[in-house]
């Protein structure tokens, strides 16, 4: 309630009696640890350690309102902005660059959302994942063609029956750079003239959960528009994504199997890929409030001139929560690269490195964070 009033009397300030009535809440997350990273890719690159931001989940304040219309109806937004509590900075992508959109809700009919989004594959995969998405351990290290977000989209995820669910979404324009790491040039994030190369994309998610049992798939197309090519599989990426995991009581178990292709009609010979990966998983409960985690993933690229590039992570860890917002958490994990054939100069290696939540790894291949986060 207190923090209610709070985001009332910040949004009369803002901008009048008007929003002074409007129902809106004020979160979020300050996440901060201790992070070693070592064994670059890059020979003579030395480790890296220091106390970072947004390991295990990314630090953000964001703001949710929402207004009741009558006969289950709803309409309400999100704007959520990323930051990094170690310099106090904010994402160089722009103010609420995580997640920013307007919806419309019904309890019947499922919810649509409008704006900037996660995309359905990033929420699909960090499900399954025992680290959910976060620090050096996650499963995206490994998981080629992922998406994170996308910008002008519509999204929609309906009610379950039964368990059931879909969440589907479409965008105009997916943009590029979702790391938050640096800001890309307007023309890459919004719709351009005569819609010339904007990244148009689509996706789809079942998904089927009743008690301990959970499966889905995801599947999504991206693919560069533009209206004067005449090869319309211009910069095409296809993916799909199964999963499953199901909770013991003793332990949960996940698994995920998924391929993808990259195909650029312009690129030179043997410089697309065509992925094969898979992943598992378990979380173990431990004491009172602990959770010992494990996951192996491996993803190869089978594209002619590839020369079977592969990349290979195993990680462990463990969380400790102290209360129902905030938590201890340990991580530690080793990557291994075999890397493709140099074509053209163009190393087809997958290079993939130990990232986190807020930050890429930028060629590091082993990793270890400790760390606390707490949510308000």
């Amino acid at each position: 309630m207190q923090k209610r009033f709070i985001a009332l009397a910040i949004a009369g300030l803002i901008s009048g009696p008007a929003l002074a009535q409007s129902n809106v809440t004020v979160y979020g997350l300050v996440d901060m640890g201790y992070a070693y990273r070592g064994d670059n890719i890059v020979d003579g690159v030395k480790n890296r350690s220091g106390i970072d931001s947004g390991q295990a989940a990314g630090s953000r304040l964001g703001f949710r309102g929402v207004e009741d219309l009558g006969n289950g109806l709803k309409a309400g937004f999100l704007l959520e902005q990323g930051l990094f509590a170690d310099t106090g900075a904010g994402r160089a992508d722009g103010n609420f660059s995580r997640q920013s959109y307007l919806y419309l809700a019904h309890d019947a009919a499922g919810t649509v959302q409008l704006g900037r989004v996660y995309a359905p594959q990033d929420s699909f995969i960090s499900g399954f994942d025992p680290f959910a998405g976060g620090t050096v351990a996650q499963v995206g290290n490994i998981w080629s063609l992922r998406e994170i977000r996308y910008n002008n989209t519509i999204k929609y995820i309906s009610p379950s029956f039964s368990g059931f669910n879909v969440t589907a979404a479409y965008s105009m324009s997916i943009g590029t750079n979702q790391s938050g790491a640096s800001a890309p040039a307007t023309d890459q994030v919004n719709e351009r003239l005569g819609n010339e190369n904007d990244i148009r994309g689509w996706a789809i998610s079942p998904m089927y959960q009743n008690g301990p049992l959970k499966v889905g798939a995801s599947f999504q197309q991206r693919k560069t528009h533009d209206p004067l090519a005449a090869n319309t599989d211009r910069n095409k990426r296809t993916t799909w994504d199964l999963g499953a995991s199901y909770d013991f009581g003793v332990a949960k178990l996940s698994a995920m199997y998924g391929q993808g292709r990259d195909k650029d009609a312009d690129a030179i010979a043997g410089a697309e890929a065509k992925i094969r990966q898979y992943f598992i998983g378990a979380t173990v409960p431990v004491f009172t409030n602990g959770a010992i985690l494990a996951s192996y993933g491996h993803s190869k690229n089978t594209a002619d001139g590839a020369n079977d590039a592969t990349a290979t992570q195993w990680a462990v860890g463990y969380n400790h929560a102290l209360s129902k917002r905030t938590g201890l958490y340990a991580a530690y994990s080793d990557i291994s690269n075999k890397d493709g054939l140099t074509v053209a100069g163009v190393d087809q290696g997958l290079k993939a490195a130990v990232g986190d939540a807020s930050y890429s790894g930028t060629g590091y291949q082993r990793g270890f964070q400790v760390g606390i986060k707490h949510a308000f």
